[in-house]
């Protein structure tokens, strides 16, 4: 009788189990992947729409120096949108395509973005021809709250000066 020892030989791979806790892992990670993508995508389209509305709340001031002409910013949150005038009611030209100044915000490349809140009680925001900003031609005292987009960020004006920033 020939009795052959048997060895085991140096096995590579991967058991099963193995196999079934790494596409559980990587399933999970995928998981909060995809759901964390929808969301930011809904935050890039909000910043992307406060830097713009400070670059045309920007450019109606610069437009109210260098014109010498009165400017104002309406703010209609029920409409969803904002737009600049004169202050003799015409409509400031767009720079960027022409026509008239008025962006429509919850549709197109800012489709999840609406104005939540605008708290002048006049509807717009003025600047004189030095610049200055003021409710209705009443000038701030303080800071105020331009606009809050989605209920979560806004942006405030500084009085006298113009400045603005995004709040919290």
């Amino acid at each position: 009788m020939n009795i052959t020892n048997i060895t085991k030989k140096n096995q590579n791979g991967f058991t099963l189990m193995e196999v079934i806790v790494i596409v559980v892992i990587v399933g999970v990670l995928a998981y909060f992947a995809v759901a964390n993508f929808g969301d930011s995508h809904s935050r890039l389209q909000n910043e992307s729409v406060l830097k713009k509305i400070i670059s045309d709340v920007r450019y109606a001031r610069e437009l109210a120096l260098t014109e010498g002409e009165e400017t104002r910013v309406y703010f209609d949150q029920t409409n969803n949108r904002y737009y600049l005038k004169w202050d003799n009611g015409n409509y400031i030209q767009n720079p960027v395509g022409g026509g008239d100044f008025i962006v429509q915000l919850g549709e197109g490349e800012f489709s999840q973005v609406s104005i939540t809140s605008s708290v002048f009680s006049s509807g717009w925001l003025d600047f004189d021809t030095k610049g200055t900003p003021s409710n209705a031609g009443v000038p701030f005292s303080d800071e105020q709250n331009l606009v809050s987009l989605n209920n979560s960020k806004s942006i405030t004006i500084t009085a006298n000066t113009g400045f603005l920033k995004i709040e919290n």
